[in-house]
């Protein structure tokens, strides 16, 4: 089934199928690869906005009810910004 007459291969497969098994393997990896650089939060920088606006209005809430003094909202404020 697999073999011709000319030996091992031909138009079922066999090497020639083989091959191709690690060129997937790479190009599955590179688009993986790829896929997480776009997402990253490094590079993204609406994702790093986002979390940042959340996080200094939570920082401005808990600020605005009292659950922390002055010293340290501008403290933490200022971690925030770096």
């Amino acid at each position: 089934m697999f073999c011709n007459r000319f030996g091992v291969g031909g138009s079922y497969g066999g090497p020639n199928f083989f091959m191709m098994i690690p060129m997937l393997i790479i190009l599955l990896m590179v688009v993986y690869f790829m896929y997480r650089a776009i997402n990253s939060k490094k590079l993204n920088p609406a994702v790093v906005d986002s979390s940042l606006s959340k996080a200094m209005a939570i920082l401005n809430e808990r600020f605005a009810t009292g659950e922390i003094n002055e010293e340290e909202y501008t403290s933490k404020k200022n971690e925030l910004q770096r």
